[in-house]
């Protein structure tokens, strides 16, 4: 199974290749389960990690009910997510927070990943924002398929529409998730 998460708040960049990504599946008739935190209403971690004790996360949320199973099931993960002062933002972090659960559920699987992180910022800011995917991922004991990470600077904040070279990207992803 493949799960796509944005982790966005409003539709810009990030969500248009998230949307453009589903719809490439879509063409090749690939099953997945996607998730857009933009409208989403979630709890935050509670830090007391009572999840550490019977591997599911407390709240009552689409957070524990759909994406932690969904990713536990997974064996591709996609993360399509903007920057915000040089980390995902806050409705992502608190995704990443709440996989306590995944650590100590010992029949999961230990998926893939690979993410599309933009941002209208400097390089080294989108750069801290992989960095911390990345501990995620590690935390997570997720792997990062080849190339798996697509940098996208935002150049034109009333342009929100894919390239040539984003499209590209985005097919050669997809074509890699379909192997």
């Amino acid at each position: 199974m493949l799960t796509i998460i944005h982790g966005g708040h409003r539709e810009g960049l990030c969500f248009n290749a998230y949307k453009t990504f589903a719809e490439l599946l879509d063409q090749k008739g690939v099953e997945y389960r996607s998730f857009s935190l933009r409208n989403q209403t979630t709890m935050f971690c509670c830090g007391e990690q009572p999840c550490h004790e019977s591997a599911i996360c407390i709240h009552d949320d689409v957070i524990t009910n759909e994406i932690i199973p969904a990713i536990s099931q997974s064996d591709k993960v996609i993360i399509f997510t903007p920057t915000y002062f040089n980390m995902p933002p806050a409705m992502l972090k608190n995704l990443f927070d709440r996989c306590n659960a995944l650590l100590v559920n010992e029949n999961r699987k230990h998926p893939n990943i690979a993410i599309w992180v933009s941002g209208q910022t400097e390089v080294s800011s989108i750069e801290d924002n992989v960095k911390c995917i990345e501990t995620f991922a590690e935390v997570c004991e997720l792997s990062f398929l080849d190339e798996g990470r697509i940098i996208r600077i935002e150049d034109n904040i009333e342009n929100y529409h894919l390239n040539k070279e984003d499209m590209d990207k985005l097919t050669e992803l997809a074509s890699k998730i379909i192997i």
